[in-house]
């Protein structure tokens, strides 16, 4: 009787050890799956966040133009630092899509506001 209790009580240890193995495993695939829709609304949430700081910064400290060192303006010099760590971080998508996202935004406001200061005539739409 004894042993039938000591081989029931081991039956449950090890059917609980599969179980919470099992979890273990299907959590950290979930996450592995999560992490490209996550380093995508991570990217979303950076490029929306650039393009805010630059349009306040240009308003602010450059009275409604580029706000520039010397010629190159300040947006850009942001992008390209803050697209610096994409290349050294691999092992971390979420942050290297971050990185991504925040550098070309900011490199594709201050060329966007270039443009718009050279002054490009107006077109008309083809219809």
């Amino acid at each position: 009787m004894e042993r039938l209790l000591i081989a029931m009580a081991h039956s449950l240890l090890v059917r609980a050890k599969q179980f919470m193995e099992r979890k273990k495993a299907q959590t950290v695939r979930a996450a592995r799956e999560n992490q490209h829709t996550t380093a995508l609304a991570v990217g979303g949430v950076s490029a929306l966040g650039v393009t805010v700081a630059a349009a306040f910064a240009d308003q602010k400290m450059g009275a409604g133009q580029q706000w520039k060192v010397g010629p190159v303006p300040v947006v850009a010099i942001a992008g390209a630092a803050a697209l610096v760590p994409a290349f050294f971080t691999r092992k971390y998508p979420i942050a290297q899509a971050a990185s991504v996202a925040a550098g070309t935004t900011g490199l594709n406001v201050a060329l966007y506001r270039y443009l718009v200061e050279e002054g490009i005539e107006p077109g008309t739409p083809n219809t």
